[in-house]
C-alpha cells in the first residue's frame, strides 16, 4: 500500500523528532523502558491498576495484563504526563474529555509511527494487513485496525485537500490579530490552577467561516472573553482541537478548520483548545 498523500500531524512529527534524536528506527526499537528513558519518564510494573502522575514523571503498568495491552496502556498513560497538567478527577468532563483525545491520538502515534509504517509491505487484503500490524507492533488488533484506518482516511483527505486547494479556499487575513468577526474565542480559568492564565480555550466557529476557510488565527495572548464554570453547560457539545490541528504564524495561533470540518464533519462549530497544547506548539516552532 503507497500512501503518498498522507500528511503527518505536527504531533506526529514531534514525536519522529524524538524518536530519531534517540534511534528509533524500528517496531523493535520500540522498548517501553526505552522510550521512557528517552523521554525521562519513570515507568514501573506492579500488579495494580495501572496509572500515571504527570507531576511526578511516573508511569505505573499493571503486570497481570497482556503485553500488547501493556504497551496500549503505556503510550496512552506517556501523553498524560509529557503534554498534560491538572487532576483530571477534579475537572470538568468538557476538558477531560479533550485531554483524552490528545492522549488516544499521541497512542496511535507513538506506537505505530507512520515512517515505521510506510516501509513495511501491508498484506492487499484490509484484515491482513491489521493483523500484520498488530504482529508487528505489537498492540491489540482493535489498536492497529483504528491506526491503519486512520491512515487510510488521511491519505483520502489529502487527495480532498490538494484538490481543494485548486479551487481556491481561503485563509483568513493573517496580517491581522483577530479572528473572523462572526468567530468568538472563550478562556475559561480552572479554579485548582493558576488564576493568572487560562487553562483552556473555547472556539466557536461561525458555519460560514467553517465552510469557507482553511484556518484562523489568533493571538495566544488574547484578549478573550472570560466565562466560569457555571457557563460550561452551553460548550457541552465541543470538540477538542487537538496539537496537530494547530501551527504558527508570525506568533499567532493558527487553527486548521479543515482538519476540524473533515474530522466533525462539519457538524460542530464549538471547539475546545488546551493552553498547554498552545505552549507546545509554539515551543514546537521555536516561538516560544
Amino acid at each position: 500500500m503507497k500512501f503518498s498523500h498522507y500528511h503527518e500531524t505536527v504531533l506526529e512529527q514531534w514525536i519522529y523528532e524524538y524518536y530519531q534524536l534517540n534511534h528509533i528506527e524500528t517496531p523493535k526499537d520500540l522498548n517501553i523502558v526505552r522510550i521512557a528513558e528517552i523521554f525521562g519518564v519513570e515507568v514501573h510494573f506492579d500488579s495494580c491498576k495501572s496509572f500515571s502522575d504527570n507531576r511526578e514523571g511516573v508511569i505505573i503498568l499493571d503486570e497481570r495484563e497482556s503485553p500488547a495491552r501493556i504497551r496500549m496502556i503505556f503510550f496512552h498513560e506517556l501523553c498524560h504526563v509529557l503534554r498534560h497538567v491538572g487532576d483530571q478527577r477534579k475537572m470538568p468532563e468538557l476538558f477531560r474529555e479533550a485531554q483524552e483525545a490528545e492522549a488516544n491520538a499521541f497512542l496511535l502515534y507513538a506506537s505505530m509511527p507512520f515512517y515505521m509504517i510506510e516501509k513495511l509491505s501491508l498484506p492487499v487484503y484490509q484484515n491482513d494487513a491489521i493483523t500484520y500490524l498488530a504482529s508487528t507492533f505489537d498492540v491489540p488488533l482493535k489498536l492497529a485496525k483504528e491506526r491503519l484506518e486512520q491512515v487510510q482516511r488521511r491519505e483520502f483527505q489529502g487527495i480532498l485537500m490538494a484538490a481543494a486547494k485548486q479551487h481556491g479556499l481561503k485563509k483568513y487575513n493573517e496580517s491581522t490579530d483577530t479572528p473572523p468577526p462572526e468567530t468568538k474565542i472563550y478562556a475559561y480559568y480552572d479554579p485548582t490552577g493558576e488564576f493568572d492564565a487560562p487553562s483552556q480555550l473555547i472556539v466557536e466557529v461561525d458555519p460560514e467561516t467553517l465552510f469557507n476557510h482553511e484556518e484562523i488565527t489568533f493571538s495566544p495572548d488574547g484578549p478573550f472573553e472570560r466565562i466560569e464554570e457555571n457557563q460550561l453547560e452551553v460548550f457541552d457539545d465541543s470538540k477538542p482541537v487537538l496539537f496537530a490541528d494547530m501551527t504558527v504564524r508570525d506568533d499567532k495561533i493558527g487553527v486548521r478548520l479543515s482538519n476540524l470540518a473533515a474530522r466533525y464533519r462539519n457538524a460542530v462549530h464549538k471547539f475546545v483548545i488546551q493552553m498547554k497544547e498552545i505552549e507546545e506548539v509554539l515551543h514546537f516552532h521555536g516561538a516560544f
